[in-house]
């Protein structure tokens, strides 16, 4: 997926949104908006909006002296989400298809996303548990049951710190259907937005339920080229993906393999209307319907 000129406006409000977090000097915030958008006129056209937030993160966490932007935020969004785990799980066990209802809280987990979406963490989790049952826009969920079904292992890409903790309610949920199935975990390698790090597969426990694999990544999204050895591996060889978020989406919409499917929340105008469907939408897509058109 290739960033249109509304992605460079998107950009500059991302930015605009951390240095309100950062700086409270209004002549500094102007000096280093002016920079942010000279490092964007430099940005030639036909990149990948990941690509483009790469690039812009680096730059800002130059500016501002730090190498983990919403560090305090991920820690918090993961402490609060961990504090629901045990309610929302006895809530989804005694559900009619629980895997299905974990797939759903898993995708509006997908809201936890500061550089998408402004608010608070405390709003933004709460969106989660009112969004939870909002049906699918895109609904390919019964193609996932099949290929789980047949699969020996599972590759799940996640997005956000705070959101992975849903994400490890449905591994949790898919490792009580399939105690045999292997799940591997893969998270970014390096901070970037508020994307969850191997220190937050550990924060919230994940690790003891599979395997978690460092991508080696500093992009919003996975960027196949580069990644680890280790992860592109995995992507190839494993028998089932989910990718999780748009980042994943838009870094991944190209990849030509069987059984990769899309687990996100569509946030912007430019992706919504890639896919077909209305801002907010919630969707779980066969990668395979985007080859077909």
């Amino acid at each position: 997926m290739k960033s249109v000129s509304k992605c460079l406006t998107c950009h500059v409000e991302q930015a605009q949104r951390i240095l309100e977090k950062f700086v409270h000097n209004e002549e500094e915030k102007w000096v280093i908006l002016e920079k942010v958008l000279e490092d964007l006129s430099k940005v030639r056209y036909g990149l990948k909006p990941i690509d483009i937030a790469e690039y812009i993160y680096e730059k800002l966490e130059k500016y501002l002296k730090t190498d983990d932007i919403y560090f305090f935020e991920k820690m918090r969004s993961n402490e609060i989400a961990l504090k629901l785990y045990d309610t929302f799980k006895l809530k989804i066990n005694d559900a009619l298809d629980p895997l299905y209802e974990a797939s759903k809280l898993a995708v509006a987990g997908n809201l936890v996303d500061f550089g998408a979406l402004p608010g608070s963490i405390d709003s933004l989790i709460s969106k989660v548990t009112e969004y939870w049952n909002e049906p699918f826009s895109i609904n390919d969920f019964e193609d996932f049951k099949t290929s789980l079904s047949q699969a020996n292992n599972l590759l799940y890409l996640v997005d956000n710190a705070g959101e992975i903790v849903f994400d490890k309610l449905f591994i949790d949920i898919i490792k009580s259907i399939y105690p045999n199935l292997h799940v591997a975990v893969a998270v970014k390698g390096k901070p970037i937005i508020n994307d969850a790090t191997f220190r937050d597969a550990l924060q919230i426990g994940l690790d003891k339920l599979a395997q978690i694999i460092d991508t080696g990544l500093k992009t919003a999204g996975i960027s196949i080229t580069k990644a680890t050895d280790e992860f592109r591996k995995a992507f190839y060889e494993y028998d089932l993906v989910i990718a999780k978020g748009q980042g994943n989406f838009e870094g991944l919409s190209e990849e030509n393999r069987d059984n990769l499917f899309f687990a996100l929340v569509s946030k912007c105008d430019v992706l919504s209307k890639f896919i077909g469907v209305e801002k907010g939408s919630k969707i779980f897509m066969n990668s395979k319907r985007i080859r077909q058109v």
